[in-house]
């Protein structure tokens, strides 16, 4: 499932394919991934209109476009936008597609169908509950030992649990959660607000590096998601029950909270 790593790296491709680009066609498929909105409408509204800018908040990504309209996209679970000449096959699992004016088509992808584009005006977008909710981005609190520490602060839920409210900070998935406790040697199960702030500030440089290590990872055009065909595995624990810590040779541990995986190791993380 996406996180913001991967998000990040959407957004990044996206800038470097679609901005300063005008959408001259587009098509996709009825209900999903559209949210709010038919085919029909959605060409009327984004054909003829540049893209001016690509942001991202936590998992969410928007499209800005030059009417003050917003191309918003939530990746879902499988989602991923590809790149190919106009006249392309399009790959299996393609939602929708948008042909751009240097002849270019940027197809949306998205296998389980969890996916979601919204084409919204930029103030009704800032206003809707999925991004006015919103905490912090995940990337750049991490950054700030002092502010990652207060959002975790006061609440007494499990510290993996707290990590992944997006209401907390945006961004932060079960697979960064596991991976920045990890390398922070705190235990999942802990109160946020029982961490010292040591560990607080191990946590802040763990997420901040798990999150980068992914990003510098992804040195393709195209996404690659763990479930897929010859993805590999390059996380330290998560995805690996049974097998030895990378560190200690402990067994890593699955455990499940809030309905998700988490996977640790008792020895480097204890309590």
């Amino acid at each position: 499932m996406p996180e913001l790593p991967e998000v990040e790296f959407a957004a990044r491709r996206l800038r470097a394919w679609a901005m300063g680009r005008r959408i001259v066609d587009l098509g996709a498929e009825a209900a999903r991934p559209l949210r709010d909105i038919t085919p029909k409408a959605l060409k009327a509204g984004a054909v003829g209109r540049g893209v001016v800018a690509v942001r991202r908040l936590g998992k969410q990504l928007f499209l800005d476009l030059d009417d003050g309209q917003v191309l918003w996209a939530h990746l879902g679970m499988t989602g991923k936008f590809v790149r190919g000449p106009a006249t392309g096959e399009p790959r299996a699992g393609r939602r929708a597609w948008f042909l751009l004016d240097d002849g270019q088509r940027l197809d949306f992808l998205d296998s389980r169908r969890f996916g979601r584009l919204r084409l919204l005006p930029r103030a009704a977008v800032d206003a809707h509950a999925e991004v006015a909710g919103l905490g912090p981005d995940a990337l750049a609190l991490s950054a700030d030992a002092a502010a990652f520490g207060a959002r975790l602060a006061g609440t007494r839920r499990a510290v993996k649990v707290a990590l992944m409210d997006q209401g907390v900070m945006a961004g932060v998935g079960n697979i960064y959660a596991s991976e920045a406790l990890f390398l922070a040697g705190v235990a999942p199960g802990r109160p946020a607000n029982g961490l010292t702030p040591a560990e607080l500030a191990r946590l802040a440089a763990g997420t901040h590096q798990t999150m980068t290590e992914s990003l510098a990872r992804e040195r393709n055009d195209e996404i690659r998601y763990l479930q897929e065909v010859q993805a590999q595995n390059p996380f330290r624990v998560y995805g690996r029950a049974g097998e030895p810590c990378p560190v200690c040779q402990t067994p890593i541990l699955r455990i499940t909270q809030a309905q998700r995986s988490t996977f640790w190791c008792p020895a480097c993380q204890p309590g």
